[in-house]
């Protein structure tokens, strides 16, 4: 039996929602020292005050956005990209099974193909916006601002903007440019998908890809490759335009392999 493509795609969207939360999640638990606050031995000689003065005033330390956000990332970002992917996967699927069984059905194969991976790309998108949108609205209830100027990707803004709207600035932030680097990530593993015959190479590939271009962007301090910068847009000195600079490169190679990975699954299947 075929499996549908709704059942395939809901699957790992649901997967992704699950694992990108939690992460943030986690990630914030550990590097903002909530942990170690909520467990720490309150009956310590350098501390001064009731066990419930002393938690107030460290956890009151932490909630801010800027520790909030920054600490949700920190861990993160070392694989950020395989959590932006992770919809995609689906398409292996459909590869080894709608498109066997099924490609007599399509009458253009290859637009067909090219019509998958623009909704994977698309479901990828929206599950990453959708993640970071509920981890910040949810977050956001408990938390302040704490400095004036977040840095360079607010440029764009009215002056003063993230002062006066910490949490619209985040969504800014989601809605752009991690909106874009989820497409052109997610864009690239559909491609690495059609050229491969194994979800774990798509993993590595696109992490050896990721940490390549982000060395490149460190060794030659060009912002054409300062890709970890992107992913931390909320802490940067790069206007907002600059950050997607990273972005292009990357697009570019990305739609060059989606062509030649369209073109071998045309050819493998119906050859």
């Amino acid at each position: 039996m075929i499996p549908s493509k709704l059942k395939i795609r809901s699957r790992y969207i649901l997967l992704t929602l699950i694992l990108l939360i939690g992460g943030l999640t986690s990630s914030w638990l550990f590097a903002s020292n909530f942990l170690e606050i909520m467990t720490m031995d309150y009956n310590a000689p350098d501390l001064v005050g009731t066990k419930e003065e002393i938690r107030r005033n460290f956890l009151e330390q932490i909630s801010t956005w800027e520790t909030f956000v920054d600490s949700s990332m920190f861990y993160l970002i070392n694989f950020i990209p395989v959590l932006f992917i992770l919809p995609t996967l689906g398409l292996f699927t459909e590869k080894r099974s709608l498109y066997v069984l099924g490609r007599h059905r399509y009458p253009s194969f290859k637009k067909a193909i090219y019509k998958d991976v623009m909704q994977y790309v698309l479901s990828s998108a929206m599950t990453v916006v959708v993640s970071f949108l509920m981890f910040y609205s949810i977050g956001g209830l408990f938390v302040y601002r704490n400095i004036d100027d977040i840095g360079g990707f607010a440029s764009i803004l009215p002056e003063n903007f993230y002062m006066n709207h910490p949490y619209f600035f985040f969504v800014f932030m989601v809605c752009t440019i991690y909106l874009c680097l989820a497409i052109v990530f997610s864009l690239l593993a559909c491609a690495l998908i059609l050229l491969t015959d194994r979800e774990y190479k798509v993993i590595l590939l696109v992490l050896l890809i990721y940490f390549l271009y982000g060395k490149l962007g460190v060794y030659t301090e060009s912002t054409w490759f300062d890709i970890f910068t992107s992913f931390t847009a909320f802490n940067t000195i790069y206007s907002t335009g600059e950050t997607f600079l990273p972005l292009v490169i990357l697009l570019i190679i990305s739609l060059i392999l989606l062509a030649v990975g369209v073109d071998k699954t045309v050819k493998n299947i119906e050859g």
